[in-house]
């Protein structure tokens, strides 16, 4: 799968306009479930959510994710704005974006539901890309879990099927997305460190508030987060049946970490594209942290 923001050409003056494009280019967050609600209310609080786009699945409400004592706890002028951001105007009536709506306005477009439906939301969004003749926008997934083929009985993420694909990942306390004064992290990872470098800039636009980071281990980190989503099922279980031990709780966390971590490291060895990774990018890999602090 091809997956960059330029085509093959190395004209300069092409690459320069793209790069302008994307500097003002919108993201755009398909499937909108808390995460992504929460970071729109985010950038609804902070810039408007003048860069960022939403989407639903079909028969779904744009603010389906929120509990009903949250939306009442919200202010309705940020709401509006991200009801704006789901929304466009047509022959005069305002409708409810879709997929292709997305990948004709966006240079980003994060596929954000879980593993149940993101291998056919992927597979919708290249045939729209390229029936649109949009192939240069760039696609994301954000789903932490493994997917899992019934026939084969094999569990993988995604991002192993389809390496050239991005992989999207926050980190924030519950509620935090919604606290004008929180702040919180995330990283952008992509197998092309320009690409990588390019769509976290995009990112990190939507909101003061959030701080993403650059990577090109797009695999290890999908990997991870599945990994420790599943060891934060076990830590609970730990954590309910022996919080009267306050040492279990942290002698668990530590060997799910080693777990995780070691089993990533695992994948990032078997990648078929390991020297490709590390020896042909358009800049040194330790110059991409340099370039995001910047």
């Amino acid at each position: 799968m091809n997956n960059s923001f330029f085509t093959k050409s190395l004209n300069p003056e092409l690459i320069q306009s793209r790069i302008k494009a994307l500097e003002n280019g919108n993201v755009g967050f398909y499937s909108v479930g808390l995460y992504p609600a929460s970071l729109a209310y985010n950038c609804a609080m902070q810039t408007a959510g003048e860069s960022l786009l939403l989407a639903p699945r079909p028969e779904r409400e744009l603010l389906g994710a929120f509990p009903e004592g949250s939306l009442n706890g919200m202010d309705e002028a940020h709401v509006a704005s991200v009801i704006k951001m789901g929304t466009h105007v047509k022959a005069g009536v305002r409708v409810t974006n879709t997929l292709a709506d997305l990948i004709e306005r966006c240079e980003l477009v994060v596929l954000s539901a879980n593993s149940n439906h993101v291998e056919l939301d992927l597979e919708e969004a290249c045939r729209l890309r390229e029936e649109m003749k949009r192939e240069q926008v760039v696609l994301a997934c954000l789903a932490g879990s493994f997917s899992h083929n019934q026939i084969n009985n094999e569990s993988y993420v995604l991002c192993e099927k389809q390496p050239n694909l991005a992989f999207f990942s926050g980190f924030h306390r519950h509620g935090a997305l919604r606290n004008p004064f929180d702040s919180f992290t995330a990283n952008f990872c992509h197998p092309n460190a320009l690409t990588a470098m390019l769509g976290a800039r995009m990112l990190d636009r939507l909101s003061p508030n959030i701080q993403v980071s650059s990577g090109v281990h797009n695999i290890e980190g999908q990997y991870i987060k599945a990994a420790k989503n599943m060891a934060s099922i076990f830590a609970g279980f730990g954590y309910t049946y022996h919080h009267d031990n306050p040492g279990v709780l942290p002698t668990l966390l530590t060997l799910l970490l080693d777990q995780c971590l070691d089993q990533a490291a695992t994948v990032s060895m078997c990648r078929n594209d390991r020297q490709g990774l590390y020896n042909q990018q358009p800049f040194s890999l330790t110059e991409l942290v340099t370039e995001c602090s910047a």
